[in-house]
């Protein structure tokens, strides 16, 4: 499970749709169970295997979740610089001197789940 796991993910970064990737790990459940040998040492680490395809641009929903983390960074430090002269609400108040430092964990937060929802999301069965 680990090997489908990984080329699932490396498929994903490749571009791949989900119903090309589910094709995909078909082929190669299917030949592990006629050709009796583990697909890591026919088709190679996962890694590899995955750079044989063609790499697109494709949008993943970790992508997705990382770029939302973004904007509502973008928009923390937006209210954070002209909330005080525009609403009259200093940020300072209520995450104290360090005003960048919430959108850097914003940012962290956005990538890592991001990363975590392609890498353990499994593919669909086809």
């Amino acid at each position: 499970m680990n090997y489908e796991r990984k080329l699932a993910f490396n498929l994903r970064m490749q571009g791949m749709t989900e119903a090309e990737i589910a094709e995909t790990l078909k082929e190669v459940r299917s030949y592990e169970n006629t050709a009796g040998t583990s697909v890591e040492t026919e088709f190679g680490p996962a890694e590899e295997y995955a750079k044989q395809f063609p790499k697109r641009k494709r949008r993943t929903q970790g992508r997705a979740i990382a770029s939302v983390g973004m904007v509502l960074a973008i928009v923390y430090l937006l209210f954070a610089f002209f909330g005080k002269p525009l609403a009259g609400i200093d940020i300072r108040d209520y995450v104290g001197p360090l005003v960048i430092l919430p959108a850097l964990a914003v940012i962290a937060a956005g990538l890592l789940l991001g990363f975590l929802v392609d890498y353990f999301r499994p593919a669909r069965v086809s």
